[in-house]
């Protein structure tokens, strides 16, 4: 039997190679300016752009979340971050929004889903530059704008300068200081004004994807991933405007996200059996327990303690008791339970993608969380993972999703399922 000195070394080693895996997986998906993937998706945007991995053409385009995924550590530099922020800029609407056809309606200050090689912008997934029909929602997914931030506070972390976000960048509304920007786009996705929570409306023609991965999954209500990044979000603009010395917008932010801290608890925190609990996906439709969403609110630390532990147990009980991960990879969801099973209302079939599939990106949040309540089970965690990279990385580990039920194995070299665990893990071990 391994002893808890002998479980750290191996987590050491296995950590460190996660690090290596998401240094290939997140170059390979780099596609320079004036590169392109295949003959004819040439990256006319002027800057140095990610895809979602490895695999280019899987996902041949820039797309917010996962690029803003692959930060956090030594991934990807300052500069090529304030790339980024210059391509998102340029197609961020004015005032007055934008329309299409199908109903389909930009917000104010909207930040899109992800943008073409050449600079179109893409507002709904499942869609490039003719926007769907509203298969994915009406209105663009709730989760962007809070990743856009989060590069612009990586840039900052990065540099320690507060230059560039004084800097003025171009936008389809003109030209404005990049913290501007941010704060518009912050404020461009509707919350609740009582809580600070985000909603996603379930009236005709006003529904939207509450965070991209649930982008096949229908939510209504108050909605707590979207929430969760909003209040790191609104904690990360609080220190931008401390940095350029506007303290009043920075007391502002500080407490909005004192706001969104008092509710989340109160609106999707569930006690159950045993001094555990979960948090729930959502108020109305999606009301099922949210694994991925409790680890991350775990690993942000937003809880109370009794609720944070609580939460972490439960995530410790459905580790241990099987179903919920598989190879280190992890459920939207439980397989069984009062709240689990299959979401209610789902375009992805039962057992994959989003609806039952084994994803790595939670993984990092998950590791943290159970080594709050065990550390030995957050180490064998990443311990599993890292063995099924190893045992797969000649066949493209590693992966978006799988389910070993299937024999399912999708999109190998996905940036998220290496560069955001390791950063998760990196980034809690290094506040310890």
């Amino acid at each position: 039997m391994l002893t808890a000195l002998a479980l750290t070394v191996l987590a050491t080693t296995d950590l460190d190679y996660l690090h290596q895996v998401a240094h290939e997986v997140v170059d390979a998906s780099k596609v320079v300016a004036g590169g392109r993937i295949g003959d004819a998706n040439l990256n006319t945007t002027g800057y140095t752009v990610r895809v979602p991995g490895g695999t280019q053409s899987y996902y041949p385009a820039f797309w917010m979340r996962d690029a803003a995924m692959m930060l956090g550590a030594d991934l990807v530099s300052a500069d090529e971050v304030e790339g980024w922020i210059k391509v998102i800029a340029a197609v961020q609407p004015g005032p007055s929004g934008l329309d299409f056809p199908h109903g389909l309606h930009v917000p104010a200050y909207s930040i899109p889903d992800h943008i073409t090689l050449q600079g179109e912008a893409c507002w709904y997934p499942g869609a490039y530059a003719d926007q769907g029909v509203g298969n994915y929602g009406y209105l663009p997914p709730a989760d962007d704008a809070f990743y856009f931030i989060q590069m612009a506070h990586e840039q900052f972390r990065l540099t320690r300068r507060s230059t560039f976000l004084r800097s003025l960048v171009k936008t389809r509304w003109g030209s404005s200081p990049v913290i501007d920007i941010c704060q518009k786009a912050f404020e461009s996705v509707a919350t609740d004004s009582l809580t600070g929570l985000v909603v996603c409306d379930d009236a005709a023609g006003k529904g939207r994807v509450d965070w991209g991965f649930c982008d096949s999954i229908t939510k209504t209500g108050k909605c707590l991933m979207p929430s969760l990044l909003r209040w790191q979000a609104a904690r990360r603009l609080a220190a931008m405007f401390d940095a350029v010395g506007q303290r009043g917008r920075a007391r502002s932010f500080r407490q909005a996200a004192a706001l969104i801290c008092r509710s989340v608890a109160a609106s999707f925190y569930h006690p159950l059996e045993l001094h555990q609990a979960t948090l729930l996906s959502a108020t109305g439709l999606g009301k099922r327990e949210d694994v991925w969403a409790s680890a991350f609110a775990v690993w942000l630390g937003i809880l109370p303690r009794r609720e944070e532990e609580a939460v972490a147990r439960r995530l410790l009980s459905l580790y241990l008791a099987g179903g919920t991960v598989m190879e280190g990879q992890v459920r939207h969801m439980p397989p069984t339970g009062e709240f689990g099973g299959f979401w209610e209302r789902a375009s992805s079939g039962q057992g994959t993608y989003q609806n039952g599939g084994f994803w790595a990106t939670p993984t990092g949040w998950m590791v943290v969380a159970l080594e709050k309540v065990d550390r030995s089970a957050g180490e064998k965690l990443l311990a599993e993972y890292v063995a099924h990279i190893r045992r797969h990385r000649s066949e493209g580990a590693p992966y978006e999703w799988i389910n070993p039920v299937i024999g399912a194995r999708v999109n190998g070299n996905y940036a998220s399922s290496a560069g955001l665990v390791y950063s998760a893990i990196r980034q809690a071990r290094n506040e310890r």
